[in-house]
């Protein structure tokens, strides 16, 4: 090898260690925590949002005036979301037939509307799914990952919070805090 390709060799496999680092502190980041993070929101009035609807149409916080609901930041991309996936079926499996309560999943960070498509269409979701294309949401929630869920109550007030994955029994218990069945 001459000595002229060395020295590139050797900064192409320095950015290639810096650029696995980058990634590995990334996907830490991403989602983590099960819960040990507090949000300032709980207590206060949930965020304005007004966004689109992934089938058509749109959703206001407005429209969900009198009801108790769950808002899941997430993405098809997350790992953690897809290991949250399995209990957020299973509320939506037990509450689909109440009027008075809903989930609602906000994609965060969405690479690409036909992944987000596709995932909503092989794992079956049933629930509303927001895009939250200018960001406007995953800020005004605080959000810093995902999944992230906040439960509201049917007068508007966050009252409960989960930062990384959610089981079952956590999306009920945080049901019962915001007043829902």
């Amino acid at each position: 090898m001459s000595a002229a390709r060395r020295p590139a060799r050797t900064g192409a496999i320095v950015a290639a260690i810096v650029l696995g680092l980058f990634f590995v502190l990334l996907a830490t980041q991403i989602g983590g925590g099960g819960g040990t993070r507090s949000s300032q929101l709980v207590g206060g009035p949930v965020p304005e949002f007004d966004l689109p609807i992934l089938d058509g149409g749109s959703l206001a916080s407005s429209d969900l005036a009198g009801t108790t609901y769950l808002v899941n930041f997430w993405n098809e991309w997350c790992i953690p979301c897809r290991q949250e996936h399995p209990a957020l079926v299973a509320f939506q499996a037990a509450h689909r037939d109440d009027p008075a309560v809903r989930l609602i999943g906000i994609v965060r960070d969405e690479r690409s509307l036909a992944a987000v498509r596709e995932y909503v269409a092989a794992e079956g979701v049933t629930w509303t799914v927001l895009l939250d294309p200018g960001g406007d949401a995953k800020v005004a929630f605080g959000t810093t990952g995902q999944p992230e869920t906040f439960a509201i109550d049917a007068g508007g007030i966050v009252r409960d919070y989960q930062y990384g994955p959610a089981t079952s029994e956590r999306l009920e218990e945080m049901l019962a805090t915001a007043g829902g069945r």
